[in-house]
């Protein structure tokens, strides 16, 4: 975990010092859908549909490389292979992603990929029927925080002058334990998010818009 926050600390840092620097930086609101289990001998080893919502930051500079970091909710956990039982794992997580567009400024579609690490923190745990499954005690089932990469492609695309469409495809493979009462057992997800980009800051001088 030391090692995934100090990964996380190193993007952050650069990245304030890119904004600070360029300033060509775009913000808004993102929603998705994720589809997550949970891996080894546990109860909840099957894929389950969930729902995500934040905010997320751009930041793109004059080559192809840029920055994007989010703060999600995002309901996570799995289902029991019999469709019995759900596990809803809230987590508020942190995803800082290095981004490069497959080409250049001032084209309307930008094509992309990302990579980087994120962090959780767990908000709560529940079954379907919204009962606790980390109740309190002497040993949680479920860890406080979950750390991981985040991997993924999509694209941007100008849907006004000043507005983006962001949009992209995402995995999430979980590195850090998510329980204390039996070993070996990480979070697993897909997504697929949609969010508005608005510009902050300077436009770049080239284009007359941000990215």
């Amino acid at each position: 975990m030391k090692k995934v926050i100090f990964v996380l600390s190193m993007f952050a840092t650069c990245f304030s010092s890119e904004v600070i620097a360029q300033k060509n930086v775009s913000f808004g609101p993102l929603v998705g859908v994720n589809f997550s289990k949970l891996t080894g001998n546990q109860p909840y080893s099957d894929w389950k549909t969930g729902s995500t919502a934040g905010i997320f930051i751009n930041y793109s500079g004059e080559s192809r490389f840029g920055v994007n970091g989010q703060v999600l909710y995002s309901r996570m956990g799995g289902e029991s292979p019999n469709g019995a039982s759900k596990g809803h794992l809230d987590y508020l997580q942190i995803p800082i992603m290095g981004t490069y567009y497959l080409n250049g400024r001032g084209n309307k579609f930008r094509p992309k990929v990302m990579l980087g690490p994120y962090i959780g923190f767990l908000l709560k745990a529940v079954n379907e029927n919204d009962v606790s499954i980390n109740p309190e005690g002497a040993t949680r089932p479920f860890k406080g925080v979950d750390g991981g990469a985040a991997m993924g492609a999509g694209f941007n695309y100008a849907i006004g002058r000043m507005v983006w469409l962001n949009a992209d495809v995402r995995y999430n493979l979980g590195l850090t334990q998510v329980m204390n009462t039996v070993s070996d057992v990480h979070n697993r997800s897909w997504g697929i998010n949609v969010g508005l980009s608005f510009p902050l800051g300077e436009y770049s001088p080239s284009t007359g818009t941000l990215r």
